[in-house]
């Protein structure tokens, strides 16, 4: 109940720090806010060229099921990176005035956010270039999505807590996310490349594998996803979140002490 009713109260100010950010991210820029687009274009062409063309793949809809991968392992890793050192960057601001520090990671989610509907906006565009056949199985990203959010929450507070203390851990969290990153079939489909039961496994035990997989089943190929998994991933991320939640609370007043 604490948690909810500072969020009501503090959700005004983390959505303006949240456009101050986007807008200060591309104050000196010259193509400014292109890049958000740029970026995860160059990202799909490149991995298109080499997995699509080099090595021949024989997925449908290749770009496209780049691309919806790329959009959600985009907020994921800048979420978990940027989630460690929330307390220590925002120093000047935790230290004047008292706000839930978790709001510090609410505000840097709805700036990842943004861009990310800026991909899913491409992503709709592109569907629309290559005839990608839509049902009404396509209403199963906003639940996908729900479950996603969750769970980058539910780290992004566990990641900050220990942040505080551990001040070398962005680079083991660099390292993990690196290795994530080729354990998530960004570029590949998990289930089919591995032999079975593992491709099953993996799939499923790596919840932001199976959250990509559930994306591109409801928006490539008009399929259900799995409700039984999201549901277990969902009580898995409000667990961690609960968690998190209770070490931020428990600790706050020390983290002004810490950094």
């Amino acid at each position: 109940m604490r948690f909810f009713k500072e969020l009501k109260q503090y959700w005004g100010f983390a959505v303006y720090a949240a456009r101050s950010d986007l807008r200060a991210e591309v104050a000196n820029s010259y193509l400014n806010w292109l890049w958000w687009i740029l970026e995860p274009l160059a990202s799909m062409i490149i991995y298109t060229i080499v997995f699509g063309i080099v090595f021949k793949t024989n997925e449908q809809y290749f770009p496209v099921f780049i691309f919806i991968a790329i959009t959600l392992w985009d907020f994921f890793s800048r979420c978990m990176t940027t989630s460690v050192d929330l307390i220590r960057g925002n120093q000047h601001i935790i230290s004047k005035v008292y706000m839930p520090k978790y709001i510090l990671l609410i505000q840097r989610m709805l700036v990842l956010a943004f861009k990310m509907l800026i991909n899913l906006g491409l992503v709709a565009i592109m569907m629309i270039i290559y005839n990608v056949p839509v049902g009404i199985n396509i209403l199963f990203i906003v639940p996908t999505l729900f479950v996603f959010f969750v769970f980058c929450f539910a780290c992004g507070t566990i990641l900050l807590h220990i942040g505080v203390y551990v001040s070398d851990l962005s680079n083991a969290i660099g390292i993990i996310i690196n290795l994530l990153f080729y354990l998530t079939g960004i570029f590949y489909n998990v289930q089919t490349s591995f032999p079975e039961p593992f491709g099953y496994l993996l799939q499923r035990i790596n919840p932001i594998a199976h959250l990509i997989f559930c994306m591109r089943k409801c928006l490539l190929y008009n399929e259900m996803p799995s409700c039984l998994m999201l549901g277990i991933w969902l009580a898995i991320s409000i667990f961690i979140a609960a968690v998190g939640l209770h070490w931020i609370y428990k600790n706050e007043n020390d983290y002004v002490k810490m950094i």
